[in-house]
């Protein structure tokens, strides 16, 4: 067209802006999937308490002399006191099932100490408070302290009855497995028992005393070392009130059959076990060095 001005056309600068693609609205499965899984603390105690189970299994492993010692001590005292039990007989069938009984009873109890001090060592390398401050909870480390314990001493009480049946005569048979279920619940009984004496004392030297003390007074009182029809009438009346007296009627009853004697052993062997343990968690998470 004549006059009119020529159109310059400039060609565009090519945009190297990236364009962000639109985004997508998440589905219900891939929101499931990012979210983390929460685990309810009931569901998480089990294996929280397998992993201190394991620690304090790892700590008895590596310091065995004191249930050793037990076990060799019980053995010894088997053999030299074996003809004192057959000269003074026994009105519940073969002495051997008193003797063996009473020193099981006996040596465990003088392990009382160590229950004690696996709870205790805790305070002592100020590990206790991050215990406390753990997801666990005292529970989960009261029974986690509790199983490899009663496993221990378990181990004990059958190397003196293993010994006394090879030995002398012991009828590990008869008992068949209510001499086993025995074993554990003495064995229980004495780690809670333990357990809640280190919950409760303060030193090394509170809770040698009060376990040693213990330990001989019930060993005196259940008749595990001097059978009680040899001892005054009162320390039999005394006798029914401690934990180690039913314990051993319950070793003797389950080699001779007396299922009504085993029964009520094994039930108070087993409420003692529960009541001091529960005196041991009421005091364990307040429980300071």
């Amino acid at each position: 067209m004549p006059g009119a001005r020529p159109i310059c056309r400039t060609a565009q600068a090519p945009s190297f802006a990236t364009t962000r693609p639109p985004r997508r609205r998440p589905t219900a499965m891939a929101t499931e999937s990012a979210s983390p899984t929460t685990v309810p603390r009931w569901a998480a105690a089990p294996r929280r308490t397998a992993v201190i189970a394991r620690h304090t299994g790892i700590l008895l492993l590596r310091e065995p002399g004191t249930v050793i010692a037990y076990a060799v001590m019980s053995i010894l005292l088997m053999i030299v006191l074996r003809p004192v039990y057959q000269r003074l007989g026994s009105p519940d069938g073969p002495a051997i099932n008193q003797q063996a009984a009473g020193l099981a009873v006996m040596f465990t109890l003088l392990a009382l100490d160590m229950a004690g001090q696996t709870l205790l060592s805790e305070r002592t390398w100020r590990t206790w408070d991050r215990l406390r401050t753990s997801p666990a909870g005292p529970a989960a480390v009261l029974l986690g302290k509790v199983l490899p314990l009663t496993v221990v001493f378990a181990l004990q009480q059958a190397v003196t009855f293993g010994f006394a049946a090879a030995a002398f005569g012991f009828d590990v048979a008869a008992g068949s497995w209510r001499l086993a279920v025995m074993v554990l619940a003495w064995a229980l009984c004495v780690s809670c028992c333990g357990l809640a004496l280190g919950a409760w004392v303060r030193t090394q030297g509170q809770l040698a005393a009060v376990s040693d003390i213990g330990a001989l007074t019930v060993t005196c009182l259940s008749g595990c070392l001097v059978p009680l029809f040899v001892l005054p009438h009162w320390v039999s009346d005394v006798a029914k009130f401690s934990p180690g007296y039913w314990a051993s009627r319950g070793f003797q009853a389950a080699v001779t059959g007396d299922h009504a004697v085993y029964d009520k052993a094994l039930t108070i062997t087993l409420t003692v076990s529960l009541l001091v343990l529960a005196i041991a968690a009421i005091r364990a998470p307040r429980a300071v060095r």
